[in-house]
């Protein structure tokens, strides 16, 4: 008897160990992405956004989560982002530096597979050159 008693306490250790990793208030499993800011804003074609885009990845709890990666891509306009995948900080913000493409809207969008708030969109505004660009914020 004393083998088996010590076989379900070994089992149930492995039991409990598992269910700890997959705890979804583990302050290192992220949840879901919120913007922080970057938009609106309008901006000369060409030029570079005067204030970047940023995006925080936070944990169920809503305390934020370092290293994550967050993926960047321009959807329309034909702009182009400083770098189209960044880790996360230690204070969970990823922050792009956006350089307006053609004149018009101009969507971006940043996201993480599979948290809640992914992907957040961004919309900004290109101008002609000499059309009156500004931060907009």
């Amino acid at each position: 008897m004393r083998v088996n008693g010590m076989m379900w306490l070994l089992a149930l250790g492995v039991i409990v160990a598992a269910c700890n990793k997959s705890n979804p208030a583990d302050p290192t499993v992220p949840a879901k992405m919120v913007m922080l800011d970057g938009q609106p804003q309008t901006g000369a074609v060409g030029a570079v956004a005067a204030a970047p885009l940023r995006v925080r990845v936070d944990n169920a709890a809503n305390d934020p989560v370092a290293g994550v990666t967050v993926t960047w891509a321009v959807t329309s306009g034909g702009g182009a982002t400083s770098v189209t995948t960044q880790e996360t900080s230690a204070a969970g913000v990823s922050s792009v530096n956006f350089t307006y493409g053609q004149a018009g809207p101009q969507v971006i969008t940043a996201s993480v597979p599979g948290l809640s708030g992914s992907p957040q969109t961004f919309t900004l505004t290109a101008v002609a050159a000499g059309g009156g660009g500004g931060g907009g914020q």
